[in-house]
């Protein structure tokens, strides 16, 4: 990822870190757009907002700003089944397992909603890892993407949730694709920039 960041972000550039974790790839975008760039970080837990903090405050990142929702197919509110604090990173909107987990109530925007509440028009690279819901968000985001409004995507597929809920990870790449989007194979098997 830290090659994606240095292949599409410059100064001044706007970068997007969708289920951002504990901010790690914000704090190297961050670095790389400098004091005349943003960068959104979207993380739902609320275990994770004071990490995510003190790691922005502990590396200077006065572009960044911290925003606590999921982006989903749909603006409503929804449950976020929570993985154990080992792996945060694998908390997701569809339970992973038969055990029953802890769950919080978070906000979800439709990508489009999102975009205008945090008022960007232009996204130069959107990193998306958010444990299946990579399906809801883009294939209910046709306008957004067919307008090249983001740049690039770097797009983390969980093929094994989208196949627990009976959807393909093929039909997403196939409306990526439709949508205007190309793989750039030399940097990874996951990034979509707008060709059109």
């Amino acid at each position: 990822m830290g090659a994606v960041l240095r292949r599409y972000l410059r100064p001044g550039a706007v970068f997007i870190d969708m289920g951002a974790n504990e901010g790690y790839f914000s704090v190297l975008a961050s670095g790389v757009v400098g004091p005349s760039g943003a960068v959104i970080a979207v993380e739902p837990q609320s275990r994770l907002q004071g990490v995510i903090q003190t790691n922005l405050d502990a590396n200077a990142c006065l572009n960044v700003r911290l925003v606590r929702c999921v982006v989903t197919g749909r603006t409503e509110k929804v449950r976020l089944s929570l993985a154990s604090d080992m792996n945060t990173g694998s908390s997701s909107l569809f339970r992973p397992s038969r055990y029953v987990l802890p769950t919080e109530e978070v906000q979800s925007y439709c990508l489009d909603d999102f975009l205008y509440m945090v008022g960007v028009d232009r996204c130069d690279l959107m990193k998306v890892d958010i444990e299946g819901a990579e399906y809801d968000v883009f294939m209910a985001a046709d306008d957004v993407l067919r307008r090249g409004i983001l740049r690039h995507v770097a797009l983390e597929i969980h093929p094994s949730i989208l196949a627990n809920r009976g959807l393909s990870a093929d039909t997403l790449h196939a409306h990526m694709i439709e949508s205007g989007y190309r793989l750039d194979k030399d940097i990874g098997p996951s990034v979509y920039s707008f060709s059109r």
